[in-house]
């Protein structure tokens, strides 16, 4: 414990050292804490296994650029050892994108095939390619660098597929939702984003040693740590207030190719007509926490049923077709002398709006004035009293 003690008080780790212990103690400790931390859905548990695979990635970043643990460990390990280590680059892009889709998917799976990123970097560890041309030799140098860009490669791969998920999740919430806010799925994108710069900036060094100016070089090496740190931070914020806040959409309906019914063109119309007369006399859009599931249970329809009528027959998908009756509703009561002495507030609600800014953006695209520049040019005004002479 002395000798341990003696070499702790010597100089050995730099700030960027730090900044390493940091990440990988922030990362370990969280993951652990949202692993343990009831319910544990597999969106939970992916995040927690994200976290720390990030943390084993700091400590691999340590023992390899940390003069003092690397004459300590290298010997014990050799390259192909810290090759081995390096894997878990290629788990990062994987977990991330596995986790943002069980958070999104009503039913999602683990499988372990999913592990598949992994084998890149064993074909490298034993393949061995460093010796097959003099220009990878003098780019990556040691099996453990190439193994450790494959795997940013890899990540930044699956953070791309990650963000053409998020887009296609934000246009699949329309056809379930009649209420979208960008923050449902707005932090999500940020994070991806954030970690997408981190892993390109990861690759970047290799094929730029032999040019690059100094500062320049230990700009790119270091500036993934310092916003990693930060992403870290974010990561834990969201995932512990808006992952479960974050809506759901069945598998069934998002990944299955959607098939016309056999029903004819005159039982069709027949079910529009059925729709249309519900919603105008019953004014089932009013209701605000409606979604395509509740709406189809309300006319007793399956919501694979009412999706094609809506988008298939009127072209609209969920979100519009209920938003499109409650602005005509807004403006029919903005124009009504009984709903005269009601606030701009009172009358969205009134329709099932939640959101003051969604409610405006609406409003405005759809008829090209603001509520009370639409109740100002439609309700006559009361004349000015004459000023007397």
């Amino acid at each position: 414990m002395q000798q341990f003690y003696v070499w702790f008080n010597k100089a050995q780790f730099n700030a960027y050292d730090l900044i390493l212990i940091m990440l990988m103690v922030q990362c370990a400790v969280f993951g652990f804490l949202m692993l343990i931390r009831p319910p544990r859905p597999l969106s939970q548990r992916l995040l927690s296994v994200f976290l720390m695979s990030l943390a084993v990635g700091q400590l691999v970043f340590l023992l390899t650029y940390n003069p003092v643990l690397f004459s300590t460990f290298h010997p014990l390990w050799g390259d192909r050892g810290y090759a081995l280590w390096a894997l878990v680059y290629s788990t990062h892009g994987p977990m991330l994108y596995h986790y943002t889709r069980a958070l999104t998917s009503e039913s999602y799976s683990w499988r372990w095939a999913f592990l598949w990123p992994l084998a890149p970097g064993f074909a490298v560890i034993v393949l061995e390619p460093l010796g097959w041309h003099s220009l990878v030799e003098l780019m990556f140098w040691r099996e453990f660098v190439l193994v450790c860009v494959l795997g940013f490669v890899i990540s930044v791969g699956f953070a791309i597929a990650t963000l053409f998920h998020i887009e296609r999740y934000s246009e699949h919430l329309k056809n379930h939702f009649c209420t979208v806010e960008l923050m449902e799925y707005g932090w999500l994108r940020l994070m991806v984003w954030g970690f997408l710069l981190v892993w390109v900036l990861e690759v970047l060094p290799p094929f730029f040693y032999a040019w690059a100016p100094w500062p320049l070089m230990e700009t790119v090496v270091h500036l993934p740590g310092v916003l990693e740190l930060a992403l870290i931070y974010f990561i834990v914020f969201a995932g512990l207030f808006y992952a479960r806040a974050t809506r759901q959409i069945p598998v069934t309906e998002e990944e299955k190719v959607t098939r016309r019914d056999d029903a004819s063109q005159e039982e069709s119309q027949s079910h529009q007509s059925y729709i249309a007369k519900r919603m105008t006399e019953e004014k089932l859009y009013c209701r605000p926490r409606l979604n395509i599931e509740r709406l189809a249970e309300e006319l007793s329809l399956s919501p694979r049923q009412l999706s094609q009528i809506i988008n298939r027959e009127l072209g609209k998908n969920f979100f519009e077709f209920i938003n499109d009756y409650r602005l005509e509703e807004v403006k029919q009561r903005l124009r009504s002398v009984e709903w005269a002495d009601s606030s701009i507030q009172e009358i969205y609600e009134s329709v099932g709006f939640r959101s003051r800014s969604s409610f405006f953006t609406l409003f405005r695209k759809y008829v090209g004035m603001t509520p009370s520049q639409y109740r100002d040019a439609i309700l006559p005004q009361e004349p000015e009293p004459e000023s007397g002479t």
